[in-house]
This record gives C-alpha cells, structure tokens and sequence, in this order.
C-alpha cells in the first residue's frame, strides 16, 4: 500500500510525517508513505516555527489559475512517474491541492479508472474549479471587498462575504503573511484567483456526479472556524456511500486524542477494504 502525501502551506514534508507518526503506528508497518515537497518558500504555519525548523514550504502562495493548474500537474505527473500510488493524504493545503488533483484527473479522463483508489483529508480546504474563471479580487480600504468574476459581465460585483462560490478566500488571503493587505494603497491592489467548488451548485450543473468518487476519510476540528466549513464543503463533494467524517475537538490540526487517533486508523483501513485491499 502506497501512500502519496502533501504536506500543508508553512510546513514541509519532514513536518508532515512527524505529524503522521501517531496515525502510521496504527496502521500496518508495510504500507508505505511518500511525501511530495512544495517548491515554494513561505513563511511557517501559525505557531509551527515554535517546534519544527524550516525551510516553510508551499506548493503555491495564492491560488492563481497558473499556480494551482501548475501544481495539480505536478502532483499528477509525479503520480504516473512514481507510481502507482494507492492513497493520496493531504492536510489543510495539500488536502485541496490532492482534491483538485482528483477532480482534474476525473473531468480530463472520466473513462479513465482513476489514478489513487482512496484519499485522506485532514482539516482540508475547499479544493478549486480550474474551469471557474479566474475571479478577480480587489482591494478597497483595509479588506478586500468586493470581486469580479471575468465569465460575468465587466459591471458584475460579488460580495466575497456572501458569494457562496468566492466565500471562504477572504480569510485564506487575509491570513497569507506575504501581502500585507492593510499597507496597500487602497483600489490599486489585485489579484486573479479561482473559485472553490460549491456543493449546492456543483449539484446544479451539468458534472452533477460527485466530485470525487472514491472511498475518503475526512478529518475536521470542530473548533477549526477558519476552515472548518471548507472541510465540510469537501466532505459534500464526496461521495456519501464511500465517505467517512471524524472530528477531533480541536482547531485547525491533526488529532491530538488517542481515542481519535484510532478512529481515524480504522476508517483509513475500513476505506481500502471497500477500495479492495485485502489485508
């Protein structure tokens, strides 16, 4: 059993199979983990420089349609070279990123048997619609304010507070370090950036099926109210016959609780069973 595992934005691939390590002693000794390192330096994740060393890594800083296309196909081309891979994990950034990797591997071939037979997400962000746009943020003021989408017309105005598909990108920029939003001239900073998938309306639409049709283990803190709600997103866009959701009682991590711990070993294991694996 072959895991490919992303690692989440401020941290790196060492951080990330420490943070595995309560999880892995539960599960078989022979399954394997690999871990894919972003490209990119950023600053640490929230309160991480306090007990791992760099370097802080991202697979991208702003999810731009170049930045993110560039790494789906990163993490796809490493899938065919260096696989086949059975189960593809993320956390937080890396969780959206292997999301959009599974839907883009799914809408670029649908007759094709897909490339990872299961997939774990841990305190995931919404993954992105690569065919969304690209939106335009503007800033105004201190906060960003106000959007334009580019498959609307040029008069159009999103309220990112209330637009359901651009909601949720307000506070993952603000909470990006490397743009210091507030210093910015006010009406002269912008950024194109894409869309999350929105549950309600992907169920709309023509693509109607789930977004992502293996079995998947989601992992969500419920004191997470940053992107606690973008997990719970995913966890719709799933599909709910070969979904599992266990939440920790914590915020924006891995489970600290041993008792959570276990549970999330045995739905990764209950997850391969109804991938096929047999043990």
């Amino acid at each position: 059993m072959r895991f490919l595992c992303l690692h989440g934005m401020g941290t790196n691939p060492e951080i990330l199979e420490s943070q595995l390590d309560p999880l892995r002693s539960r599960l078989p000794h022979t399954w394997e983990f690999e871990f894919l390192e972003g490209e990119i330096s950023t600053n640490p994740f929230p309160d991480i420089a306090q007990t791992y060393s760099g370097p802080y890594l991202c697979y991208y800083r702003y999810p731009t349609p170049e930045a993110v296309q560039s790494a789906v196909d990163t993490v796809l081309d490493i899938a065919k070279s260096d696989g086949p891979f059975d189960v593809i994990l993320g956390f937080s950034n890396g969780a959206a990123l292997a999301a959009t990797a599974l839907a883009t591997a799914a809408s670029r071939s649908p007759s094709d048997p897909p490339q990872f037979r299961a997939a774990i997400f841990f305190s995931s962000i919404t993954p992105y619609r690569l065919n969304s746009g690209p939106v335009t943020l503007t800033l105004e003021g201190d906060t960003i304010i106000s959007a334009t989408r580019q498959d609307a017309p040029s008069s159009s105005r999103y309220d990112l507070h209330t637009d359901p598909e651009a909601s949720g990108l307000v506070s993952e920029l603000q909470g990006r370090k490397e743009i210091k939003w507030s210093e910015q001239e006010p009406g002269r900073v912008t950024t194109d950036v894409l869309l999350g998938y929105y549950p309600p309306l992907h169920a709309t639409r023509s693509d109607s099926k789930n977004l992502i049709d293996i079995p998947t283990v989601h992992n969500i803190g419920e004191q997470d109210h940053n992107y606690g709600e973008s997990s719970r997103r995913l966890v719709e866009l799933c599909n709910p016959r070969l979904r599992t959701v266990i939440t920790h009682a914590g915020g924006h991590h891995f489970p600290r609780e041993k008792s959570v711990v276990g549970k999330v070993a045995r739905a990764v294991e209950e997850a391969m069973e109804r991938a096929g694996w047999v043990a």
